[in-house]
């Protein structure tokens, strides 16, 4: 029999931890580990961190370069004899956006920190640095990053390429604080550096740096970034539970006054979770009665940690009880993390409209328990626990200005919990449905920019609030059944629902570039087009590829349905 080796890329969140494809390379025979005996059979296996998306391919369209040369070289190569190579990150997007089953370049070994420029306040880094371990770099020159997603493990090169964003009414996505940035191209133009302040061949094409910064990969391989930085400093962080009505009422109020705040609505119960974060010299957000940062350190939540998880924990010893199924061991339960214990619970019957609103219902409880503040800096709060394996779809739309929300925001979630809550179908929607605020952006292709004719607009940019949300489904357990009647219920009824033109047509509503899902139908497909011409210069974008990518190597098949091979006619 053949010898067929396999390589497999585990990337695990949960432990905090990206392990690349060369750090878990396994060779597998009959079921064994064996040495390779033949390469040619040689396969790698990736599977995204959300468990949603998995991708096989032959080891040798596989890259791994451990030097900028070889980098270039592996690239020029490819380009040469035309070969697929589509620059992988950590494999975090939820809809894998960086996958190619024709091939595929990691940047994971490419992950110096090559400079820190005090006197400017920047940045730079080879694209496959982590955004945690840039972030351990700056702390040594009091420094950081000033806007973060949820997860700091995204490589710095996939970090802006597609979008990231935090959340604060006054901050952009991350994209916006790209100073300069490097692209490898599979073109006779190979390498190329594009500045803030002196776009490359600006006759040419004026925009191409605000295309570039969220470039999908399909403009080059980004090979090193530099970033702006700020001081670094620490957050008081307050979480607290309205009721919907409270959380409407008060939204103005409450973007103009924090810096960073997210709202976390749970389908099912009247709950909102606020969660603010503002500087810790800001006395303004301490509660009453406290007057400095000392005292308010001691200003936690009332509960211990058992009485917060006490809802999740005892509901999941009653459901234990009432199925007669063991799924975690009683002496265990009490051990385990929030994340966990939503799995555990939803797992009895995920789909299940009632039993969505009771775990819900003791998410709720949990939530109020755990009100309270806590000071750390601001990269720790920043970042939060996403949960276990999931199916998310987030969408961006312009929500007013910084000044003056327009209402959109609410309006949204007002006809998406309806929908969700009092349609003809009601979902069994997991919690939470999760909103943020950001700044606009002035890169051409972010799902926050500024209108398509003048995406480099500072008036624009300065003014435009854009609004995100995000709805998840867990995979709560490795029964394959259940796993494939939740994303089917995922993909069409719930998914179909925020596109619908009741709740995400009517704020003109699209999709986070790590979110977005391959169309499923035709109609899905031509809406998908006409929104993104309609926001973004398609045609520009288009251009702009087959100028750095002549050959459409860098792009997979996503990014071909939604934007069009440029290469079809020749």
């Amino acid at each position: 029999m053949t010898a067929v080796a396999t390589s497999i890329a585990v990337f695990n969140i949960d432990e905090q931890k990206t392990t690349t494809a060369m750090e878990q390379k396994m060779v597998v025979m009959n079921g064994e580990n064996a040495e390779k005996e033949d390469e040619e059979d040689e396969t790698t296996h990736l599977l995204n961190w959300s468990g949603t998306h998995e991708v096989n391919l032959s080891s040798k369209l596989f890259h791994e370069p451990e030097t900028m040369q070889e980098l270039e070289e592996i690239v020029n190569d490819c380009y040469k004899n035309k070969i697929p190579i589509r620059p992988l990150g950590s494999a975090l997007s939820p809809n894998a956006v960086g996958f190619s089953q024709k091939g595929m370049i990691s940047m994971a070994n490419l992950d110096r920190v090559i400079k820190v420029d005090l006197e400017n306040q920047t940045v730079t880094c080879e694209a496959g640095a982590r955004v945690s371990q840039v972030i351990e770099e700056l702390r040594k020159y009091n420094l950081t990053l000033p806007n973060l997603a949820s997860i700091a493990e995204q490589q710095m090169g996939g970090f802006i390429q597609v979008g990231a964003h935090g959340t604060g009414a006054n901050i952009s996505p991350v994209d916006e604080y790209v100073e300069s940035l490097t692209l490898i191209t599979p073109s006779s133009e190979k390498k190329i550096t594009l500045t803030k302040n002196d776009p490359y061949d600006n006759k040419r094409n004026p925009r191409l740096f605000d295309l570039a910064k969220v470039g999908l990969g399909s403009l080059g391989i980004v090979s090193e970034v530099t970033m702006k930085c700020i001081p670094a400093h620490n957050l008081v962080e307050h979480t607290y539970v309205l009721t919907r009505q409270e959380a409407k009422d008060q939204i103005q109020t409450l973007l103009k006054k924090h810096k960073h705040i997210r709202y976390m609505w749970i389908p099912h119960q009247d709950a909102v979770v606020v969660v603010t974060n503002d500087p810790e010299n800001d006395p303004q957000n301490y509660p009453a009665g406290i007057e400095n940062a000392e005292n308010m350190r001691k200003h936690v939540s009332v509960y211990d940690k058992k009485k917060q998880f006490e809802p999740l924990t005892n509901l999941l010893r009653e459901l234990q009880k009432k199925h007669n199924k063991t799924v975690v061991e009683d002496d265990e339960i009490d051990g385990m993390g929030f994340g966990e214990l939503r799995d555990a619970l939803l797992s009895f019957d995920p789909l299940s409209v009632e039993h969505a609103a009771l775990c819900n219902e003791a998410e709720a409880k949990f939530w109020k328990r755990s009100e309270g503040y806590q000071i750390q800096p601001s990269d720790k709060l920043l970042q939060f626990d996403c949960g276990g394996q999931q199916w998310v779809f987030e969408v961006c739309f312009p929500t007013g200005s910084v000044t003056k929300d327009n209402g959109n925001d609410m309006l949204f979630m007002e006809n998406l919990l309806a929908g969700i809550e009092n349609g003809t179908t009601q979902i069994p929607a997991h919690s939470p449905i999760e909103q943020r605020w950001s700044l606009a952006s002035s890169s051409c292709m972010s799902p926050a920019t500024v209108n398509a004719s003048d995406c480099n607009s500072d008036e624009k940019k300065q003014n435009g609030l854009h609004c995100w949300v995000g709805i998840i489904m867990y995979l709560p357990s490795e029964d394959e059944i259940q796993r494939r009647e939740i994303t089917h219920a995922f993909k069409t009824t719930y998914c179909d629902l925020v596109r619908s033109k009741e709740v995400g047509g009517n704020v003109g509503a699209t999709s986070h570039w790590a979110k977005l899902e391959m169309p499923q139908t035709n109609k899905h497909l031509v809406e998908v087009q006409r929104l993104l011409k309609k926001k973004h210069p398609v045609d520009d974008f288009n251009k702009a590829r087959k100028r750095l990518d002549p050959h459409n190597l860098l792009s997979n098949d996503l990014i071909n349905t939604v934007f069009g091979d440029h290469t079809a006619d020749q």
